[in-house]
Protein backbone atom coordinates (compact mmCIF):
# COMPACT_ATOMS: atom_id res chain seq x y z
CA UNK A 1 0.00 0.00 0.00
CA UNK A 2 1.45 3.39 -1.01
CA UNK A 3 0.79 6.85 0.40
CA UNK A 4 0.89 9.78 -1.99
CA UNK A 5 2.77 12.97 -1.15
CA UNK A 6 -0.38 14.92 -0.24
CA UNK A 7 -1.51 12.35 2.30
CA UNK A 8 2.02 12.12 3.71
CA UNK A 9 2.16 15.91 4.15
CA UNK A 10 -1.15 15.85 6.04
CA UNK A 11 0.03 13.01 8.27
CA UNK A 12 3.32 14.78 8.93
CA UNK A 13 1.56 18.03 9.74
CA UNK A 14 -0.83 16.25 12.13
CA UNK A 15 2.11 14.62 13.90
CA UNK A 16 3.95 17.91 14.30
CA UNK A 17 0.77 19.60 15.57
CA UNK A 18 0.90 17.41 18.66
CA UNK A 19 3.90 19.41 19.86
CA UNK A 20 3.55 22.86 21.38
CA UNK A 21 4.40 25.65 18.96
CA UNK A 22 6.83 28.30 20.12
CA UNK A 23 8.58 25.98 22.57
CA UNK A 24 11.89 27.49 23.76
CA UNK A 25 14.41 24.76 24.50
CA UNK A 26 17.03 27.21 25.74
CA UNK A 27 14.56 28.49 28.34
CA UNK A 28 14.03 24.92 29.55
CA UNK A 29 17.78 24.41 29.87
CA UNK A 30 18.25 27.71 31.72
CA UNK A 31 15.44 26.85 34.16
CA UNK A 32 16.84 23.36 34.71
CA UNK A 33 20.33 24.65 35.54
CA UNK A 34 19.02 26.77 38.42
CA UNK A 35 16.53 24.16 39.71
CA UNK A 36 17.32 21.66 42.44
CA UNK A 37 16.77 17.95 42.16
CA UNK A 38 14.14 16.79 44.71
CA UNK A 39 15.88 13.41 45.08
CA UNK A 40 19.57 14.38 45.13
CA UNK A 41 21.62 17.20 46.71
CA UNK A 42 22.61 18.79 43.40
CA UNK A 43 21.10 20.76 40.54
CA UNK A 44 18.53 19.17 38.29
CA UNK A 45 20.40 17.13 35.68
CA UNK A 46 19.05 15.96 32.36
CA UNK A 47 18.75 12.43 33.70
CA UNK A 48 16.87 13.58 36.81
CA UNK A 49 14.50 15.73 34.73
CA UNK A 50 13.84 12.79 32.40
CA UNK A 51 12.99 10.60 35.37
CA UNK A 52 10.65 13.22 36.87
CA UNK A 53 8.60 13.61 33.69
CA UNK A 54 8.75 9.93 32.71
CA UNK A 55 10.74 10.10 29.49
CA UNK A 56 14.23 9.46 28.19
CA UNK A 57 17.38 11.53 28.61
CA UNK A 58 17.76 11.70 24.82
CA UNK A 59 14.33 13.27 24.41
CA UNK A 60 15.08 15.91 27.06
CA UNK A 61 18.26 16.80 25.17
CA UNK A 62 16.20 17.05 21.98
CA UNK A 63 13.86 19.44 23.77
CA UNK A 64 16.71 21.62 25.04
CA UNK A 65 18.45 21.76 21.66
CA UNK A 66 15.26 22.59 19.76
CA UNK A 67 15.10 19.34 17.83
CA UNK A 68 11.73 18.38 19.30
CA UNK A 69 8.71 20.04 20.88
CA UNK A 70 6.81 18.52 23.83
CA UNK A 71 3.10 17.84 23.93
CA UNK A 72 0.93 20.15 26.06
CA UNK A 73 0.85 17.62 28.91
CA UNK A 74 4.61 17.06 28.69
CA UNK A 75 5.18 20.82 28.67
CA UNK A 76 3.15 21.13 31.86
CA UNK A 77 5.21 18.33 33.45
CA UNK A 78 8.48 19.96 32.40
CA UNK A 79 7.41 23.36 33.75
CA UNK A 80 6.36 21.80 37.04
CA UNK A 81 9.66 19.93 37.35
CA UNK A 82 11.85 22.99 36.76
CA UNK A 83 9.58 25.26 38.83
CA UNK A 84 8.48 27.84 36.24
CA UNK A 85 5.14 28.61 34.52
CA UNK A 86 4.64 26.82 31.23
CA UNK A 87 4.43 30.17 29.44
CA UNK A 88 8.09 30.89 30.31
CA UNK A 89 9.10 27.90 28.21
CA UNK A 90 7.46 29.37 25.10
CA UNK A 91 8.87 32.04 22.82
CA UNK A 92 6.76 34.14 20.48
CA UNK A 93 3.62 32.28 21.51
CA UNK A 94 0.22 33.30 20.22
CA UNK A 95 -3.08 32.75 22.01
CA UNK A 96 -3.68 29.26 20.56
CA UNK A 97 -0.18 28.24 21.68
CA UNK A 98 -0.80 29.42 25.24
CA UNK A 99 -4.15 27.64 25.27
CA UNK A 100 -2.69 24.39 23.94
CA UNK A 101 0.15 24.60 26.47
CA UNK A 102 -2.50 24.59 29.20
CA UNK A 103 -4.05 21.48 27.66
CA UNK A 104 -7.34 23.25 26.89
CA UNK A 105 -9.46 23.07 23.78
CA UNK A 106 -11.10 26.17 22.38
CA UNK A 107 -14.49 25.08 23.72
CA UNK A 108 -13.09 24.28 27.18
CA UNK A 109 -11.42 27.67 27.56
CA UNK A 110 -14.53 29.47 26.31
CA UNK A 111 -16.59 27.60 28.90
CA UNK A 112 -14.18 28.57 31.71
CA UNK A 113 -14.45 32.21 30.67
CA UNK A 114 -18.22 32.04 30.38
CA UNK A 115 -18.11 33.05 26.72
CA UNK A 116 -19.70 31.61 23.61
CA UNK A 117 -17.29 29.55 21.55
CA UNK A 118 -17.59 31.92 18.59
CA UNK A 119 -16.88 34.89 20.84
CA UNK A 120 -13.68 33.36 22.12
CA UNK A 121 -12.73 32.21 18.61
CA UNK A 122 -12.94 35.86 17.57
CA UNK A 123 -10.41 36.73 20.27
CA UNK A 124 -7.92 34.21 18.92
CA UNK A 125 -8.50 35.07 15.27
CA UNK A 126 -8.76 38.87 15.34
CA UNK A 127 -7.64 40.01 18.81
CA UNK A 128 -11.00 41.67 19.52
CA UNK A 129 -12.20 41.36 23.12
CA UNK A 130 -15.93 41.37 23.94
CA UNK A 131 -16.87 44.89 25.07
CA UNK A 132 -19.81 43.68 27.13
CA UNK A 133 -17.67 41.49 29.34
CA UNK A 134 -15.64 43.63 31.75
CA UNK A 135 -12.44 42.01 32.96
CA UNK A 136 -12.28 39.24 30.35
CA UNK A 137 -8.65 40.16 29.59
CA UNK A 138 -7.56 39.44 33.16
CA UNK A 139 -9.77 36.35 33.38
CA UNK A 140 -8.06 35.04 30.25
CA UNK A 141 -4.61 35.75 31.70
CA UNK A 142 -5.58 33.81 34.83
CA UNK A 143 -6.87 30.80 32.89
CA UNK A 144 -3.75 30.71 30.71
CA UNK A 145 -1.46 31.17 33.75
CA UNK A 146 0.36 34.16 32.25
CA UNK A 147 0.78 37.74 33.40
CA UNK A 148 -0.99 40.53 31.51
CA UNK A 149 2.16 41.61 29.65
CA UNK A 150 2.62 38.10 28.20
CA UNK A 151 -1.02 37.96 27.20
CA UNK A 152 -0.81 41.41 25.62
CA UNK A 153 2.25 40.31 23.63
CA UNK A 154 0.45 37.16 22.47
CA UNK A 155 -2.50 39.23 21.25
CA UNK A 156 -0.15 41.56 19.39
CA UNK A 157 1.24 38.56 17.50
CA UNK A 158 -2.15 37.63 16.06
CA UNK A 159 -1.90 38.08 12.26
CA UNK A 160 -5.06 40.22 12.12
CA UNK A 161 -3.67 42.57 14.79
CA UNK A 162 -0.34 42.84 13.00
CA UNK A 163 -2.16 43.55 9.74
CA UNK A 164 -4.15 46.39 11.35
CA UNK A 165 -0.97 47.83 12.81
CA UNK A 166 0.84 47.61 9.47
CA UNK A 167 -2.05 49.28 7.66
CA UNK A 168 -2.17 52.10 10.21
CA UNK A 169 1.58 52.63 9.90
CA UNK A 170 1.40 52.88 6.11
CA UNK A 171 -1.67 55.14 6.07
CA UNK A 172 -0.31 57.54 8.71
CA UNK A 173 3.29 57.69 7.51
CA UNK A 174 2.88 60.93 5.56
CA UNK A 175 0.44 62.40 8.09
CA UNK A 176 2.91 61.95 10.96
CA UNK A 177 5.81 63.26 8.88
CA UNK A 178 3.90 66.46 8.03
CA UNK A 179 3.01 67.02 11.68
CA UNK A 180 6.72 67.08 12.60
CA UNK A 181 7.67 69.55 9.85
CA UNK A 182 7.87 73.32 10.43
CA UNK A 183 4.86 75.30 9.33
CA UNK A 184 1.14 75.45 10.12
CA UNK A 185 -0.44 72.41 11.72
CA UNK A 186 -2.42 70.26 9.29
CA UNK A 187 -5.17 68.37 11.08
CA UNK A 188 -6.49 65.11 9.67
CA UNK A 189 -9.90 65.74 8.10
CA UNK A 190 -12.86 63.37 8.51
CA UNK A 191 -13.26 63.10 4.75
CA UNK A 192 -9.57 62.52 4.02
CA UNK A 193 -8.48 59.24 2.47
CA UNK A 194 -6.35 58.11 5.48
CA UNK A 195 -9.26 58.75 7.89
CA UNK A 196 -11.73 56.83 5.76
CA UNK A 197 -9.34 53.94 5.18
CA UNK A 198 -8.47 53.70 8.88
CA UNK A 199 -12.18 53.80 9.72
CA UNK A 200 -12.65 50.74 7.53
CA UNK A 201 -9.67 48.95 9.12
CA UNK A 202 -10.85 49.55 12.70
CA UNK A 203 -14.58 49.41 12.09
CA UNK A 204 -15.40 52.88 13.47
CA UNK A 205 -16.49 56.20 12.01
CA UNK A 206 -13.98 58.40 10.22
CA UNK A 207 -14.76 61.27 12.62
CA UNK A 208 -13.70 59.12 15.57
CA UNK A 209 -10.48 58.16 13.81
CA UNK A 210 -9.63 61.75 12.88
CA UNK A 211 -10.30 63.06 16.39
CA UNK A 212 -8.08 60.45 18.06
CA UNK A 213 -5.32 60.87 15.47
CA UNK A 214 -5.42 64.66 15.76
CA UNK A 215 -4.87 64.46 19.51
CA UNK A 216 -1.82 62.29 18.89
CA UNK A 217 -0.62 64.69 16.18
CA UNK A 218 -1.00 67.64 18.56
CA UNK A 219 1.20 65.89 21.15
CA UNK A 220 3.84 65.13 18.51
CA UNK A 221 3.62 68.69 17.24
CA UNK A 222 4.31 70.03 20.72
CA UNK A 223 7.38 67.81 21.04
CA UNK A 224 8.60 68.95 17.63
CA UNK A 225 8.28 72.61 18.69
CA UNK A 226 10.24 71.89 21.87
CA UNK A 227 12.95 70.22 19.79
CA UNK A 228 13.13 73.23 17.46
CA UNK A 229 13.54 75.58 20.44
CA UNK A 230 16.34 73.43 21.87
CA UNK A 231 18.10 73.37 18.50
CA UNK A 232 17.94 77.17 18.31
CA UNK A 233 19.35 77.57 21.83
CA UNK A 234 22.12 75.08 21.09
CA UNK A 235 23.10 76.86 17.88
CA UNK A 236 23.32 80.29 19.54
CA UNK A 237 25.06 79.32 22.78
CA UNK A 238 28.70 80.23 23.25
CA UNK A 239 29.52 77.79 26.05
CA UNK A 240 30.55 74.20 25.49
CA UNK A 241 28.86 73.01 28.68
CA UNK A 242 25.57 74.54 27.61
CA UNK A 243 25.96 72.97 24.19
CA UNK A 244 26.45 69.54 25.75
CA UNK A 245 23.40 70.05 27.95
CA UNK A 246 21.25 70.97 24.94
CA UNK A 247 22.60 67.97 23.02
CA UNK A 248 21.51 65.63 25.82
CA UNK A 249 18.07 67.24 25.95
CA UNK A 250 17.76 67.00 22.16
CA UNK A 251 18.68 63.33 22.27
CA UNK A 252 16.01 62.70 24.90
CA UNK A 253 13.23 64.56 23.12
CA UNK A 254 14.15 63.04 19.74
CA UNK A 255 13.92 59.62 21.30
CA UNK A 256 10.48 60.48 22.68
CA UNK A 257 9.31 61.66 19.27
CA UNK A 258 10.50 58.43 17.65
CA UNK A 259 8.86 56.30 20.34
CA UNK A 260 5.57 58.20 20.21
CA UNK A 261 5.47 58.05 16.41
CA UNK A 262 6.01 54.30 16.46
CA UNK A 263 3.40 53.93 19.21
CA UNK A 264 0.51 55.57 17.31
CA UNK A 265 -0.81 52.27 15.84
CA UNK A 266 -0.74 50.70 19.31
CA UNK A 267 -2.78 53.56 20.75
CA UNK A 268 -5.30 53.28 17.92
CA UNK A 269 -5.56 49.55 18.60
CA UNK A 270 -6.05 50.27 22.28
CA UNK A 271 -8.91 52.72 21.88
CA UNK A 272 -10.58 51.82 18.60
CA UNK A 273 -10.55 48.01 18.87
CA UNK A 274 -10.26 47.05 22.54
CA UNK A 275 -11.31 50.01 24.68
CA UNK A 276 -12.24 49.74 28.32
CA UNK A 277 -15.92 48.72 28.57
CA UNK A 278 -18.25 51.70 28.74
CA UNK A 279 -19.69 50.61 32.09
CA UNK A 280 -16.20 50.55 33.64
CA UNK A 281 -15.27 53.98 32.31
CA UNK A 282 -18.57 55.51 33.44
CA UNK A 283 -17.92 54.13 36.92
CA UNK A 284 -14.43 55.66 36.95
CA UNK A 285 -15.95 58.98 35.86
CA UNK A 286 -18.47 58.89 38.71
CA UNK A 287 -15.76 58.03 41.24
CA UNK A 288 -13.58 60.86 39.95
CA UNK A 289 -16.45 63.37 40.05
CA UNK A 290 -17.16 62.38 43.67
CA UNK A 291 -13.69 63.58 44.61
CA UNK A 292 -11.38 62.36 47.37
CA UNK A 293 -13.88 63.33 50.07
CA UNK A 294 -17.15 62.66 48.24
CA UNK A 295 -19.80 60.17 49.21
CA UNK A 296 -19.13 56.51 48.54
CA UNK A 297 -20.49 55.02 45.35
CA UNK A 298 -20.54 51.34 46.21
CA UNK A 299 -24.27 51.07 45.58
CA UNK A 300 -24.05 52.92 42.26
CA UNK A 301 -21.45 50.57 40.74
CA UNK A 302 -22.46 47.05 39.73
CA UNK A 303 -20.60 44.07 41.14
CA UNK A 304 -19.23 42.93 37.78
CA UNK A 305 -17.78 46.37 37.12
CA UNK A 306 -16.21 46.49 40.57
CA UNK A 307 -14.73 43.04 40.01
CA UNK A 308 -13.34 44.10 36.63
CA UNK A 309 -11.78 47.27 38.02
CA UNK A 310 -10.25 45.39 40.93
CA UNK A 311 -8.57 42.98 38.55
CA UNK A 312 -6.82 45.79 36.72
CA UNK A 313 -3.16 45.60 37.70
CA UNK A 314 -4.05 43.78 40.91
CA UNK A 315 -6.43 46.24 42.63
CA UNK A 316 -4.76 49.13 40.88
CA UNK A 317 -7.54 51.59 40.02
CA UNK A 318 -9.92 51.57 42.98
CA UNK A 319 -9.74 51.08 46.72
CA UNK A 320 -12.18 50.35 49.51
CA UNK A 321 -12.75 52.93 52.23
CA UNK A 322 -15.09 52.88 55.23
CA UNK A 323 -17.53 55.08 53.29
CA UNK A 324 -17.37 53.23 49.96
CA UNK A 325 -15.29 52.96 46.82
CA UNK A 326 -12.68 55.54 45.89
CA UNK A 327 -10.27 55.99 43.03
CA UNK A 328 -6.73 55.27 44.10
CA UNK A 329 -3.98 57.80 43.33
CA UNK A 330 -2.87 55.86 40.24
CA UNK A 331 -6.54 55.32 39.39
CA UNK A 332 -7.03 59.09 39.09
CA UNK A 333 -3.89 59.28 36.95
CA UNK A 334 -5.23 56.55 34.68
CA UNK A 335 -8.58 58.30 34.37
CA UNK A 336 -7.09 61.70 33.52
CA UNK A 337 -4.64 60.22 31.01
CA UNK A 338 -7.36 58.32 29.18
CA UNK A 339 -10.12 60.91 29.57
CA UNK A 340 -9.58 62.72 26.22
CA UNK A 341 -9.86 59.46 24.30
CA UNK A 342 -12.80 57.95 26.15
CA UNK A 343 -14.68 61.22 25.87
CA UNK A 344 -14.66 60.56 22.12
CA UNK A 345 -15.75 56.95 22.42
CA UNK A 346 -18.33 57.27 25.20
CA UNK A 347 -20.63 60.05 26.31
CA UNK A 348 -19.65 61.15 29.84
CA UNK A 349 -22.27 60.24 32.46
CA UNK A 350 -24.43 62.85 34.19
CA UNK A 351 -22.46 65.98 33.37
CA UNK A 352 -19.29 67.36 31.81
CA UNK A 353 -16.05 66.29 33.43
CA UNK A 354 -13.57 69.07 34.07
CA UNK A 355 -10.39 67.72 35.69
CA UNK A 356 -8.93 70.02 38.30
CA UNK A 357 -5.66 68.76 39.77
CA UNK A 358 -5.74 71.31 42.56
CA UNK A 359 -9.02 69.76 43.71
CA UNK A 360 -6.96 66.73 44.68
CA UNK A 361 -4.13 68.78 46.18
CA UNK A 362 -1.46 67.83 43.64
CA UNK A 363 1.42 70.11 42.64
CA UNK A 364 1.95 71.27 39.09
CA UNK A 365 3.54 68.94 36.60
CA UNK A 366 6.13 71.61 35.78
CA UNK A 367 7.40 71.45 39.37
CA UNK A 368 8.49 67.85 38.94
CA UNK A 369 11.95 66.59 38.12
CA UNK A 370 12.69 64.08 35.36
CA UNK A 371 9.59 64.60 33.19
CA UNK A 372 10.65 61.76 30.88
CA UNK A 373 9.86 59.31 33.69
CA UNK A 374 6.41 60.88 33.99
CA UNK A 375 6.02 60.43 30.23
CA UNK A 376 6.88 56.73 30.45
CA UNK A 377 4.46 56.26 33.33
CA UNK A 378 1.73 57.98 31.32
CA UNK A 379 2.42 55.76 28.30
CA UNK A 380 2.15 52.66 30.48
CA UNK A 381 -1.25 53.84 31.70
CA UNK A 382 -2.58 54.69 28.26
CA UNK A 383 -1.45 51.46 26.63
CA UNK A 384 -2.60 49.27 29.50
CA UNK A 385 0.92 48.12 30.32
CA UNK A 386 2.28 47.48 33.79
CA UNK A 387 3.25 50.92 35.15
CA UNK A 388 5.08 49.57 38.20
CA UNK A 389 8.56 49.49 36.60
CA UNK A 390 8.29 53.23 35.96
CA UNK A 391 7.52 54.14 39.56
CA UNK A 392 11.21 53.62 40.39
CA UNK A 393 10.55 53.50 44.10
CA UNK A 394 9.43 57.13 44.01
CA UNK A 395 12.98 58.47 43.51
CA UNK A 396 11.72 60.75 40.73
CA UNK A 397 9.01 62.22 42.98
CA UNK A 398 11.07 65.24 44.02
CA UNK A 399 10.63 68.90 43.24
CA UNK A 400 13.48 70.60 41.43
CA UNK A 401 15.81 72.14 43.95
CA UNK A 402 16.18 69.09 46.17
CA UNK A 403 13.06 69.49 48.29
CA UNK A 404 10.89 66.50 48.93
CA UNK A 405 7.21 66.61 48.21
CA UNK A 406 4.46 65.99 50.74
CA UNK A 407 0.87 65.68 49.51
CA UNK A 408 -1.28 68.62 50.50
CA UNK A 409 -4.43 66.54 50.62
CA UNK A 410 -5.08 64.15 53.53
CA UNK A 411 -6.62 61.81 50.93
CA UNK A 412 -3.00 60.80 50.23
CA UNK A 413 -1.37 59.74 53.47
CA UNK A 414 1.87 61.48 54.35
CA UNK A 415 3.21 58.18 55.65
CA UNK A 416 2.76 56.39 52.34
CA UNK A 417 5.84 54.52 51.14
CA UNK A 418 6.22 54.99 47.40
CA UNK A 419 8.07 51.71 47.09
CA UNK A 420 4.91 49.91 48.17
CA UNK A 421 2.28 52.15 46.60
CA UNK A 422 2.45 54.22 43.40
CA UNK A 423 2.98 57.97 43.54
CA UNK A 424 0.14 60.42 43.10
CA UNK A 425 -0.42 61.55 39.52
CA UNK A 426 1.08 64.49 37.76
CA UNK A 427 -1.12 66.64 35.56
CA UNK A 428 -0.24 68.00 32.16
Amino acid sequence: MTVNSTCWSKLKGAAMARGVRGFDGSALRAARLVASCPDHPHMLTVACLARLVGTSKALILNYEHGRSSPSPQRLADLARAVGVPASELQHGAQLPDLRVARGLTLAELADRLGLAVNTYRRIESSGILPKRRPGVFWDLAHELDVDHSQLDAAIRRIPAVQKRRKCATLMLDDVLAHALEPGPFQALQDTSLPAEMLAGVYGVTSSTVSTVVNMLLADLRQLALQRAQLEARRDFTAHSKSTQMYERELETISSRIAEDTERVPDILERYLVNPMPQSCWHSLAKLYAAGPHGSGLSSAVSDDVVAALRKTFDHYLIKETPTGLRLSAPGVLFFLDTLPYYRILYVPPDRAIRPDPQFYGWPSFRARAQPHRRHRLRVAHVLGQDPRPHWDGGSWMTIQGGRGWAPADPWVSSTTSWSDEPPPPLIH
